[in-house]
């Protein structure tokens, strides 16, 4: 059974520009290799409320947004999730299979998340493998710009539990990726790495395939019934007709079936030598299954089952690492908006306590030995503090103001 991949990206406004060139092809030039220009006019759209996807987005949370305060700078605008799975899932699927599979997934999202508040649902069929790009905006069920809210780390544990349930229920072979299993976090080139390695490992079966199909030149010939120049043999018995004759039971003469095919010896000839020929190429077969080239077949094709269950469990561990590195960015930039609050509240703080001071002190000595006092105070509660930094900072002023004059 297949796996899911359901892989989110938190995009904020410089972001978007970028990821709706992408998602509705707009450039010629792509980065991605992967994508076939020839191909773009079979992809399709499921949800498209964003002809612009920078104005509109911006536009749609200006105006739904319970709050009147401006959306921050650094806001996560979109939580954009790709939704997949592998090429043999694909390859199962017809057009319209696929079109409802990724419908489906739409339709959890919007239950669960507000069909509103996605504002995109693209399918890409023109890369290797048909994927679906959806934009989310993250509105709180108070209408609260919050992606950290929507999307916490419990609500996307719940997500990869519960989208392949959902996904079972309306007919879709697949399932979830393996839960806590023991597997290496690899770099985004060790990545890459498995996938050419796999790769390199299917290209190796085919060349094996091949030389087993070029063993020999001579197949086992197929023989027709029409080909062969055979009849039945026949014998005469008397068959009763149920009737009697002066209480005589009366029979007819009667040609049936003996069982056996009579048939010109050079008929039989030619079936004898294509039966030979059958068993020697089935002694060649059997001889060929114990030599090191089949072993070694043998042995690719477990390889490569081997790096496939590999494959889709890294696609997994991957979007984890893509996910928990996002959401400790997040964290980070909130934490350095904090920081810079807390430090302005304490720069007021520090200037507010030496004019309150100030005004309540005719004598300036006086004034600066009780100020003195007190920052160092506060330096004994928290060295190398903000007070310690402003005080540096104002003694260095006013020696320079000194040396100017």
């Amino acid at each position: 059974m297949s796996m899911i991949v359901a892989r989110m990206q938190k995009m904020k406004s410089g972001n978007l520009v970028g990821i709706g060139n992408h998602n509705q092809r707009k450039t010629e030039n792509h980065t991605n290799k992967e994508i076939d220009p020839s191909l773009s006019k079979l992809n399709y759209d499921l949800v498209n409320r964003t002809e612009n996807y920078k104005r509109d987005i911006e536009k749609f949370i200006n105006e739904n947004k319970s709050t009147k305060r401006a959306v921050r700078k650094d806001a996560v605008l979109i939580n954009e999730w790709i939704i997949t799975s592998d090429k043999k899932f694909f390859e199962n699927l017809s057009q319209e299979e696929t079109k409802d599979f990724f419908s489906s997934a739409k339709d959890y999202f919007a239950e669960n998340f507000g069909e509103k508040n996605i504002r995109y649902a693209t399918v890409h069929l023109d890369e290797s493998t048909p994927h679906m790009h959806m934009g989310i905006v993250p509105f709180d069920k108070d209408n609260k710009l919050s992606a950290k809210r929507v999307f916490n780390r419990e609500t996307l544990r719940d997500i990869q539990e519960n989208l392949p349930k959902y996904l079972q229920e309306k007919g879709f072979d697949i399932k979830r990726g393996i839960e806590g299993s023991d597997r290496k976090n690899l770099t985004v080139p060790e990545f890459k790495e498995m996938k050419k390695e796999q790769k390199e490992i299917e290209r190796q079966i085919d060349r094996r395939k091949n030389e087993l199909v070029n063993l020999t030149n001579e197949k086992p010939k197929k023989i027709s019934s029409k080909s062969i120049n055979a009849k039945y043999e026949m014998k005469t018995i008397d068959k009763p007709t149920g009737k009697k004759l002066l209480g005589v039971p009366l029979t007819e003469k009667k040609k049936v079936k003996t069982g056996n095919i009579v048939l010109p010896e050079e008929e039989f000839l030619k079936l004898r030598k294509s039966a030979q020929q059958n068993q020697q190429l089935k002694a060649q077969m059997e001889k060929y299954l114990t030599t090191d080239l089949a072993k070694e077949n043998r042995e690719l094709r477990k390889k490569n089952e081997v790096v496939k269950n590999k494959y889709s469990d890294l696609i997994e561990s991957f979007n984890s690492n893509v996910k928990d590195y996002n959401e400790l960015l997040e964290e980070n930039i909130s934490l350095k908006g904090r920081v810079k609050d807390l430090t302005n509240e304490i720069g007021s703080i520090y200037k507010s306590v030496k004019e309150f001071l100030k005004e309540r002190t005719d004598d300036l000595r006086a004034f600066k030995r009780v100020f003195n006092d007190l920052v160092d105070k506060v330096k004994e509660k928290s060295p190398k503090g903000e007070f310690e930094r402003l005080e540096r900072k104002e003694k260095s002023r006013e020696k320079y103001r000194g040396m100017e004059r």
